[in-house]
């Protein structure tokens, strides 16, 4: 599973400030909730919830051990990430949720995030290195579907 590298200790109240005030940069004017509520708990994820529309923080929106682009992208690009699944929500794109037609949503969702202009150019690259990892995976998962058909 690609999430596995990251960070899985609960955050401290200053990193969870840092991460609303990196947040509100993101979001600009058009400022959208950021749920902190499950963020100091081990093993939370960061995720947006389309019931409510609204964005959680967790645990893992740092990065971790791993050596893939999704373990080392930083807060603010996990943000980013976030942030864009909520706008693609809002211009109706329909999320599959299932594998392996959700790691194309996932995908499109990373480069779709890497045009946010506060990122730096090593987010930028992370992100789109994680919708390719993403995009190998579903295509590794789809492999001869085609052939049983």
């Amino acid at each position: 599973m690609i999430l596995a590298g990251r960070n899985q200790v609960g955050l401290t109240e200053l990193e969870i400030e840092r991460c609303v005030e990196a947040w509100r940069v993101l979001c600009g004017e058009a400022q959208r909730e950021l749920v902190t509520t499950e963020a100091a708990r081990h093993s939370s994820h960061t995720r947006f919830n389309e019931t409510d529309k609204k964005v959680y923080l967790g645990a893992d929106v740092k990065p971790g051990v791993g050596v893939e682009a999704n373990a080392r992208m930083s807060v603010l690009a996990c943000l980013a990430h976030e942030l864009a699944h909520a706008e693609r929500f809002e211009l109706g794109f329909n999320r599959p949720t299932g594998l392996p037609d959700n790691l194309i949503d996932e995908a499109e969702t990373s480069l779709h995030a890497s045009f946010m202009q506060e990122l730096t150019r090593k987010d930028r690259e992370d992100l789109i290195e994680d919708a390719r990892d993403r995009l190998i995976l579903w295509l590794v998962e789809n492999s001869g579907k085609e052939e049983k058909q």
